[in-house]
């Protein structure tokens, strides 16, 4: 290369970075930010009964049912109320209502598990949630929707049976079985 091409070079490389130093100088900036403080809210459902035979664990979450038997093939443990209160902070809505049993592996206690009904009623307009073989809920668990706002309470009432309604009597293979159901509502906030 000739050095007059060199210079030529040169010079526009020069007047390049001149260029560019001189638009950096003349650009102005400014910016603006947002910002928020967010407090995540508490769920805190807590159990309660007016029936006086009903025991309530000391967190609150577990209501225990007096023992029921030896029973006929035909029986009812009756409505038995249970209130949920929510003493959190964020409004829980419930989503599933579900059922489980626990008994032993004997044959009676097998039968008498998939014979035993299970109706559960909410108080406040009489809506039945679930009335049939508690096996039924189990394998289905039903969704539900309702919110529980801050304070706000929802009742039900729970009654184990067999022989009349949904539910036929137990058979002689349910003689002398042992099950211990239990009713769970899942919330969610």
């Amino acid at each position: 290369m000739n050095t007059r091409k060199i210079a030529v070079v040169a010079a526009v490389a020069a007047a390049g970075f001149g260029l560019i130093g001189a638009g950096a100088g003349a650009t102005f900036t400014d910016a603006v930010t947002t910002t928020q403080k967010v407090t995540a809210g508490s769920i805190d459902v807590q159990l309660t009964s007016s029936d006086e035979s009903v025991s309530i664990s000391s967190d609150g979450k577990t209501a225990s049912f007096a023992d029921l038997g030896p029973t006929q093939s035909t029986f009812s443990s009756g409505a038995v109320p249970t209130t949920i209160t929510n003493r959190g902070t964020a409004t829980a809505s419930a989503i599933v209502l579900s059922v489980a049993d626990v008994h032993a592996g004997d044959a009676a206690s097998r039968a008498l598990a998939s014979q035993i009904c299970v109706k559960v009623v909410s108080p406040i307009g009489g809506q039945v949630a679930y009335d049939g073989k508690l096996s039924g809920l189990q394998d289905n668990p039903l969704q539900l929707s309702g919110p529980v706002g801050p304070g706000a309470t929802d009742s039900f009432t729970t009654e184990f049976y067999a022989g009349s309604g949904q539910c036929a009597s137990l058979t002689n293979a349910a003689e002398g079985g042992v099950v211990n159901p239990s009713v769970t509502v899942s919330y969610v906030g």
